[in-house]
């Protein structure tokens, strides 16, 4: 693995986990998550619906101003407002498409950043730090390093899911159903991968600084192998100098490297 970052122009942090078994680099340093974070909004929308026994088919009505600059395919679908959406459309999008929209308009349906890291903690993962949502990330590409964690605990984190700790065994599939629809990043973990192997994850990437850099590039996922055992990995890229073709080539050959060894 060492030999597949050295001498690249960027700092690299990698989790592996299958079973109890943990292959770690540079896990000891924290990285910005960007758009991955998204898998503990989601997470935490699910725990809210089981607990509060919400429908996914529920109404929430998206008005105009809710809407501003940034990547949203769903507002770009939407013609006119204020726009029936549902919790499970906004999941949706927010997981498989990566909107930045639908991620605020369910970070405000749970109450705010403050509910969420209370859902975080609660669920054992108190060093993982969120700060600022989606649209705070877009007026300041400063605070595109807040939101960040360990590569181990955000792997950690995906086992719990399914490993049916974290959310009830109903949500736990809505989850992995979506994430297994992810639309983004195809050239990133799931470009090492045979075309049919099942995956679910998430990807992240950020702007680039004034001096080019780019802030962070990220991938997490769940891989399930032919034998139906699974491992977790997530590769986080920060301060890159790197192309954003380089830096996915990057996150694609740790992936082919892990599951040729693993497989």
């Amino acid at each position: 693995m060492q030999n597949i970052t050295a001498d690249k122009e960027c700092e690299v942090g990698i989790a592996i986990i299958q079973d109890n078994k943990h292959w770690l680099l540079n896990n000891e340093k924290m990285y910005p998550m960007m758009s991955v974070f998204k898998i503990f909004v989601a997470s935490a929308v699910l725990d809210k619906i089981e607990k509060e026994n919400i429908r996914l088919n529920s109404p929430i009505i998206i008005s105009k101003d809710m809407i501003y600059s940034t990547y949203s395919p769903l507002r770009d679908k939407i013609k006119q407002y204020p726009y029936p959406s549902t919790i499970g459309e906004l999941l949706f999008y927010m997981l498989a498409q990566s909107d930045n929209i639908a991620t605020d308009i369910l970070i405000s349906y749970l109450g705010g950043i403050d509910k969420l890291n209370q859902f975080i903690s609660s669920a054992g993962f108190s060093q993982i730090v969120i700060k600022v949502n989606e649209k705070q990330m877009s007026e300041d590409i400063q605070t595109q390093r807040l939101n960040i964690a360990h590569p181990q605990d955000i792997a950690l984190f995906l086992k719990a899911i399914n490993d049916g700790k974290i959310l009830s065994a109903k949500q736990t599939e809505v989850f992995r159903n979506i994430m297994q629809q992810t639309q983004t990043g195809l050239n990133k973990l799931k470009a090492g991968l045979p075309n049919d192997v099942v995956i679910g994850h998430k990807t992240g990437s950020s702007d680039r600084d004034e001096n080019g850099i780019k802030i962070g590039d990220n991938d997490a996922g769940f891989i399930t192998l032919a034998n139906d055992k699974i491992y977790y990995i997530a590769v986080l890229i920060k301060n890159s100098k790197m192309s954003d073709e380089q830096n996915a080539n990057l996150i694609a050959q740790i992936s082919k490297l892990v599951y040729e060894k693993l497989k």
